[in-house]
């Protein structure tokens, strides 16, 4: 069984973790999920309280990291000594992934710094005035780290871990309940192509190993 830990803060974007939690939650025979943060509890942008399974620091434990987002949740915990100091991740023994603003994170911890990276449109401009060599496109891999740019491209940084740790199989499992009735073919496509699309332009593309 995989470790997955999903890292969360106040005032963290709803949608960007509730429909993570959600899309890797109906997978219960293949890993664990986790919710981190500093606190035994967070409260999101709309006011919804959600309990933490751990500390922050148990990301060093984890097989796979997702970060979420939020406007106001990313500049805050950038400013959080605890926080930053307590996200030890390691790229060569980890899948770590971003989903939006969530690629501030990555960047400050000096994982992305002069590498390739994605985040939502609207912050493009802030990332790139911190340095970041922001792409406009929904997945961007590099090596085992992939960003996220837009809430809906959930969709692909949650096949993109799915097909890393298994297959596309184990990603339609747990995709195809989502799509809109009559548009599986068109979905598949668009998320299949956009995750090969990425893959191709990941420079180092290593298998992940665990030692799970």
């Amino acid at each position: 069984m995989y470790k997955v830990g999903i890292v969360i803060f106040d005032d963290f974007t709803d949608v960007d973790f509730f429909l993570m939690y959600d899309l890797l939650g109906r997978t219960t025979d293949s890993w664990t999920v986790s919710i981190l943060g500093t606190k035994p509890e967070h409260h999101s942008h709309l006011g919804m309280k959600v309990t933490t399974d751990g500390h922050i620091s148990e990301v060093t434990n984890q097989d796979v990291v997702l970060i979420t987002s939020g406007k106001g949740g990313i500049p805050a915990a950038m400013k959080d000594a605890e926080f930053m100091s307590a996200l030890s991740l390691d790229p060569n023994k980890q899948l770590i992934g971003s989903i939006c603003a969530g690629s501030f994170i990555l960047h400050e911890l000096g994982l992305l710094k002069g590498k390739p990276l994605t985040t939502n449109p609207d912050a493009k401009g802030v990332l790139q005035k911190m340095g970041g060599d922001v792409q406009d496109l929904p997945l961007v891999v590099e090596g085992n780290i992939a960003t996220a740019g837009g809430c809906l491209s959930l969709m692909y940084l949650i096949g993109w871990v799915a097909e890393r740790l298994f297959d596309s199989s184990k990603r339609k499992t747990i995709q195809n309940q989502l799509i809109p009735a009559g548009q599986l073919e068109l979905f598949e496509e668009l998320i299949s192509a956009t995750i090969q699309s990425a893959e191709l332009k990941n420079s180092h593309n290593k298998a992940f190993k665990s030692d799970s």
